[in-house]
């Protein structure tokens, strides 16, 4: 409590020596450990100026604080995300093999498909042709209307 109170009596002194500034000069009393006393004379000028440099010093800290603060936000995504892209890259090489799997399993049956087509003795044109020829369904070109 008697912390709070010199804190508040600080700042109401603080506060008239500002408000004494504008008006004037202002004399600071000052008093030493011998008991003596020493007055100080401050402008007007003094104060304000004081004033400016202060609330100067005020905003440029609260923006560097704000900047701080964003840059680690974006500093842990910037972490999150490569987390995220390494972990895709992964998946995505894996997949890349998957694929070149299939290729080779692909490659393999088309050869085997064809060694049964010339085991079978059918041409590979004449299949091609009767592909061509059916539809997608299985069913043959439609003539009317069927019951």
């Amino acid at each position: 409590m008697q912390m709070l109170r010199r804190l508040f009596h600080g700042l109401w002194m603080l506060g008239s020596l500002i408000g004494a500034g504008f008006r004037g000069v202002i004399t600071i009393m000052a008093f030493t450990e011998g008991g003596r006393t020493q007055q100080f004379y401050l402008s007007r000028r003094t104060i304000v100026l004081s004033c400016i440099v202060l609330l100067g010093l005020t905003a440029g800290s609260t923006v560097t604080l704000l900047n701080l603060v964003q840059g680690q936000y974006y500093f842990t995504r910037m972490q999150y995300l490569e987390r995220e892209n390494r972990a895709m890259t992964s998946l995505l090489q894996g997949q890349a093999e998957q694929l070149s799997k299939l290729k080779l399993d692909m490659a393999k049956l088309k050869e085997f498909e064809e060694s049964l087509r010339q085991v079978a003795g059918l041409s590979v044109a004449s299949e091609l042709q009767t592909s061509e020829s059916a539809p997608a369904s299985g069913r043959g070109p439609s003539r009317g209307r069927q019951p």
